[in-house]
């Protein structure tokens, strides 16, 4: 994901993933677990939503993910496409654009939380994947395109800038800023849009998230798709493409790729030919390169829905998976690879317990995790989770993930959860697919901190911005309240269009109602928003909240005058529902404005948030 905010330059951390989406297909009617624990404390899962068009419906079954491989029946016998097909839109079936959101759904606000210390990280992750996505989507209101925008939605931000007061900003607006600020913060912004480098939306749906040498890995694409995209990251922030790793003739999702130390071989591994589905093997001498086809097999003789993969801390591989052999979604289970991760090699445990996908594992102090969300075709789920000290079992019984305010883990279903290790300690990352945004539920995927109680117990709070150190391996709310130097203030602009004032951009909001106030200028070029901090003062940061009109071309000026301006930013990359967060150079300024010279679509320009700054 590519984060909107130019702020940048984390400190590499150990990131271990188990990706799950959304789990495809016709299963029967959701059926509560036979021993769920009522009132049992929340899960440790990943959730996600199901976004996509055109849902298949298996036979006797409810809707499911849209798939674009064969229905049920055999699979025909793989093997990469020549030229291999992309998926419409390209890149590997990306995200819709953002859409129109004037109104806030969801529960209420939890803030706090401690930081989890210790625990061991989890060297896997699962790959999901869920409804086919439309690449660069219209959104409504007349709003144009976000593909080409530069600014980063939704993504994380990393302390120290990439532009001092007065100097030259990257071309495209991309930041030339890699190295990591004194304190080592970074911030994640949820509810807004993920771009990558060349400003186009980042397809990865129901993916996974691995570190291979010094870079991260990003791997995903649509339901059913036959094109699978890859994006690299020195720190998971800047994300750049690295194209369709793995063109198939047949439609496959819910990717996941471990690395074998042995044979020295990236194993790429597939929900493989359609939704009742084979588990799917390609090998490839890089992690970004030209993955082969290995094979296509059925679990002890069986489809299988959703699958992820885990890998332990002695390296041994896992399957985690739905099992068909009676009936869609009727049964979920894990597998161990063979040494080489190429074969099936000994079943660990099977639960029969019917309507549940997006399988996934993560361990932490010793304990193994096993979350699955419901099986609800596109929609937004629950998750539920499993423990064990050891992955043969035996296992707890079903506990429904602890998300306040939510009963559809924020409207997303559950995909992996990263394991970040540091010098104090290591905190887990919730990672979720939203496909069906909604209201002021925005942005196609979801991270969020998990907080665990003394027994283990895990909870998603929600967070629209929080701030996470890798060096040290913890994370912190964003405290707006201290922080933003622009929060109460007086803010004037070139223009106003109806009720959307300037005044609305310097209020206090939640993510609940952060949608009901914002700035919308006249529908010409230039315009312009300004803040009044009330005296000068030291300010080095900036963060921008667009709304679906957008400034496709702009600049951050400071000034101590309100009439002699300095750039400290510019853009040509602006994107539809996204964050600009920005770090530069600390000056002196009583006043920091966006100055915009192209509109992002035929509207005005317009912002939910203006905020400034001045972090250590």
């Amino acid at each position: 994901m590519t984060t909107i905010a130019k702020r940048h330059s984390l400190v590499l951390m150990l990131l271990v993933s188990m990706a799950v989406g959304c789990a495809g297909s016709g299963a029967p009617a959701a059926t509560p677990d036979a021993n769920t624990q009522a009132g049992g404390a929340g899960v440790a899962g990943i959730m996600a939503n199901t976004a996509g068009s055109g849902g298949r419906t298996a036979t006797g079954g409810s809707t499911g993910e849209p798939v674009g491989g064969a229905s049920g029946g055999s699979p025909t016998t793989g093997g990469l496409a020549t030229g291999g097909a992309s998926a419409s839109g390209g890149r590997g079936g990306q995200d819709a654009g953002p859409t129109d959101a004037n109104s806030q759904t969801g529960g209420t606000v939890v803030t706090g939380g401690t930081v989890a210390r210790g625990g061991t990280p989890v060297a896997g992750g699962a790959s999901a994947s869920g409804g086919a996505t439309v690449a660069g989507g219209t959104t409504p209101r007349g709003g144009a395109t976000p593909a080409g925008g530069g600014t980063v939605a939704g993504g994380i931000t990393a302390r120290g800038g990439s532009t001092v007061a007065g100097g030259s900003t990257s071309t495209g607006g991309i930041t030339t800023d890699g190295g990591v600020a004194a304190t080592g913060w970074g911030t994640i912004h949820n509810d807004f849009f993920w771009y990558d480098q060349d400003g186009n939306l980042i397809g990865v749906r129901s993916g996974a998230v691995r570190k291979f040498g010094d870079l991260y890995y990003w791997y995903g694409g649509a339901s059913g798709s036959r094109s699978h995209s890859c994006y690299s990251s020195t720190d998971l922030i800047h994300w750049t493409y690295k194209g369709d790793v793995f063109p198939t003739t047949v439609g496959a999702n819910r990717i996941d790729v471990l690395y074998n130390a042995t044979t020295k071989q990236y194993v790429m591994f597939l929900k493989y030919n359609g939704d009742s589905a084979y588990l799917g093997i390609a090998t490839a001498s890089a992690p970004d390169g030209q993955f082969t086809f290995v094979s296509q097999t059925l679990v002890d003789g069986y489809t299988i829905g959703d699958m992820s993969m885990y890998q332990d801390d002695d390296g041994q591989a896992y399957l985690a998976y739905v099992w068909w052999e009676t009936g869609p979604n009727r049964e979920h289970g894990l597998y161990r690879m063979s040494a080489d991760y190429l074969t099936l090699d000994k079943r660990m445990y099977l639960w029969n317990i019917p309507s549940r996908e997006a399988p996934h594992v993560f361990k932490r102090n010793g304990t193994y995790y096993y979350g699955v969300s419901e099986t609800n075709g596109i929609e937004p789920s629950p998750t539920r989770y499993y423990t064990a000290t050891d992955l043969a079992g035996p296992w707890s019984a079903p506990t429904m993930l602890n998300t306040p305010g939510s009963s559809t883990t924020y409207e997303t279903q559950c995909d992996f959860v990263l394991p970040f290790a540091g010098t104090q300690g290591t905190f887990y990352l919730f990672d979720a697919d939203r496909w069906i945004p909604t209201g002021g539920f925005q942005g196609g995927y979801l991270w969020l901190p998990l907080e665990f109680d003394a027994a283990g117990a895990p909870t998603a709070n929600y967070y629209q911005d929080w701030d996470f150190n890798l060096t040290t391996g913890t994370w912190r709310a964003f405290d707006r309240s201290t922080r933003d130097l622009a929060l109460g203030k007086t803010a004037t602009a070139s223009s106003e269009s109806g009720a959307n004032a300037a005044a609305g951009v310097t209020k206090a909001t939640t993510y609940q109602n952060y949608t009901a106030t914002r700035w919308e200028s006249a529908a010409s070029d230039p315009q312009w928003i300004m803040v009044d901090l009330g005296s000068a003062m030291e300010v080095n940061r900036a963060i921008l909240k667009w709304y679906t009109d957008y400034g496709k071309a702009f600049k951050i000026q400071v000034s101590t005058d309100s009439t002699t301006w300095t750039d400290v930013y510019s853009t040509t990359t602006g994107a539809s529902y996204s964050v600009t967060d920005v770090t530069f150079a600390k000056t002196t300024a009583r006043y920091v404005r966006m100055y915009g010279t192209q509109r992002g679509n035929q509207n005005g320009y317009s912002l939910f948030a203006f905020m400034a700054l001045d972090d250590p």
